[in-house]
């Protein structure tokens, strides 16, 4: 599975946040790597508190000590797209589970590109022109 990075990372980051408004960065690694099955590579960690730096500049996070961060909003346009890009990522990590275990994928109208059942297309991160479209 390839590893969640860039804008698809920080939109996850912020759609786990929106939910749990106040949230360490070892939460954050728990939540996206051990209950939703994410692939974060590298020092997962890291990775996140790069991602998060990034959405400090932008003011859409906050960070209220060494490892805690808030979310404090972002442009309601902005917040469809990363509940959007958040939900397809997730139901992409699920499919992979759900195809590793035998259990048949349902059709693809999650994903960011439909493929035929039973075949799971790309990650939604791979290729995000299909999110300029929504």
């Amino acid at each position: 599975m390839p590893p969640l990075r860039g804008r698809a990372l920080r939109f996850v980051l912020i759609g786990e946040m929106m939910r749990r408004p106040e949230m360490a960065v070892a939460e954050m690694v728990t939540s996206l790597e051990v209950e939703h099955g994410f692939d974060l590579g590298g020092r997962a960690s890291k990775v996140i508190s790069d991602a998060l730096r990034w959405e400090t500049r932008r003011g859409r996070v906050v960070r209220l000590g060494r490892g805690r961060y808030r979310f404090v909003g972002a442009a309601r346009s902005t917040v469809r797209r990363i509940g959007i890009l958040a939900t397809r990522c997730r139901a992409w990590v699920v499919a992979i589970m759900r195809r590793r275990m035998g259990v048949p994928i349902p059709s693809g109208e999650l994903f960011a590109a439909p493929a035929p059942a039973g075949e799971v297309p790309g990650p939604p991160w791979a290729d995000l022109k299909w999110l300029r479209n929504t």
